[in-house]
């Protein structure tokens, strides 16, 4: 498996025997050498940071297994003013779903994160701020962001999340550190539906339609005025094939909170 310790540890050993290598004998095709493999282990860190089914700075869970068609919906940057419909659809069908939140809409959306309680929904972590910046951030900033979050969910909703969805996808080192640190369960995602950008719903609903299969897991957002009317057609469609669906904490077995 192509992980962040095994790229580094190869890319350091190949790199010193070619520089070596490169005094020893001053062979300008051994500094090439070098200066090639400096590209690729670049390029291979890029495509680590912005992939997130590459899950390759730490654990992610990204997609189920297969052994069932069972499903887990997730939604990204809520609370917020659309939320409550998202809820309406889910109620109707009896669709449990995962909400990973941003702490600083929810002082002013408590109402909405009590429903998402009693109704049965899983809570999870999606920083305090949302910051495209975010994966970026020294381990002290990062650490205060999901600390932020876990508390101002906890002083209003009583339940200590440790359920956590990088912005934008975007893992790095530090990220790794601060999510061992805290003991979290990091959740990615397996089918995108692209509801953040300006497609219209039915395009949507035929990405996610097209990309689901048993253990996926699906990414949309609950600020999204479309979100609602998505899942309108999408969960009796899934229905309809004899998909279920369940919160990440379900299809993972995992937890979702800490006892205190």
């Amino acid at each position: 498996m192509l992980t962040y310790k095994n790229v580094r540890l190869t890319h350091a050993l190949l790199s010193s025997t070619a520089l070596i290598g490169y005094l020893i004998y001053g062979s300008v095709l051994l500094l090439y050498v070098a200066i090639g493999l400096a590209l690729i282990y670049l390029c291979i860190i890029v495509y680590g940071v912005f992939t997130v089914k590459a899950a390759f700075f730490l654990k992610l869970y990204n997609e189920g297994t297969i052994t069932d068609k069972r499903i887990a919906l997730t939604f990204d940057d809520g609370p917020s003013e659309h939320t409550n419909q998202v809820l309406d659809i889910l109620k109707k069908f009896n669709v449990k779903a995962t909400f990973f939140l941003i702490g600083s809409k929810i002082e002013t959306n408590q109402e909405v994160l009590r429903r998402l309680v009693e109704e049965g929904h899983q809570l999870g972590n999606h920083t305090y701020h949302h910051s495209k910046a975010t994966g970026f951030y020294p381990l002290q900033k990062l650490n205060d962001e999901l600390i932020a979050t876990r508390t101002v969910v906890k002083q209003f909703a009583g339940l200590n999340m440790i359920l956590y969805r990088p912005p934008f996808g975007v893992t790095t080192p530090n990220l790794a550190k601060v999510v061992s640190q805290l003991r979290l369960n990091v959740i990615g995602w397996s089918v995108r539906s692209f509801d953040t950008t300006a497609q219209s719903a039915e395009s949507i609903i035929q990405r996610v339609l097209k990309q689901v299969k048993p253990g996926a897991v699906v990414l949309l957002h609950d600020n999204r005025e479309k979100c609602a009317t998505v899942l309108e057609t999408i969960i009796p469609h899934l229905l309809n094939q004899h998909y279920t669906f369940a919160t990440v904490g379900e299809l993972f077995d995992i937890e979702a909170y800490e006892n205190d």
